[in-house]
């Protein structure tokens, strides 16, 4: 097989006739510049202040807050599905603070070797380290 020096096409390049123009997407149907994931949605919902009447004051409270209190409360109450699921996060609460005390202490670490690398290279150029 021989190229053609003229050639602009091949593995990854098709003729230029076939390519889409500057500027126009492949899939112009596609999802929409802005729109939001499903992730992105719950946790704005979540976020979001209410007013709420607690211990006869008005209080403004985050959704996500007042849905904790709430299953916490039908736990208390007895409810079996609600004191399971209480246990569960609690559970997990608990695992995820410890892991980020294993990320935090591994950062401390790296840290060291950071100095250790910017030292390296300021040698390597003649630059002091003068911070």
């Amino acid at each position: 097989m021989t190229k053609h020096p003229t050639s602009n096409s091949g593995y990854g390049k098709p003729p230029r006739a076939n390519r889409f123009d500057k500027g126009r997407s492949g899939n112009p149907s596609g999802r929409p510049k802005g729109s939001k994931n499903l992730r992105t949605l719950i946790k704005q919902a979540a976020s979001k202040k209410v007013s709420v009447y607690e211990d006869g004051k008005t209080m403004r409270k985050t959704k996500m807050d007042i849905a904790v209190t709430q299953m916490f409360n039908k736990a208390v109450k007895g409810e079996p599905r609600f004191t399971q699921m209480v246990l569960e996060h609690f559970k997990n609460a608990e695992n995820a603070s410890a892991a980020d005390y294993i990320v935090d202490s591994f950062q401390e670490a790296d840290a060291a070797v950071v100095v250790e690398i910017i030292a390296r290279i300021r040698r390597g150029t003649g630059q002091t380290s003068n911070d």
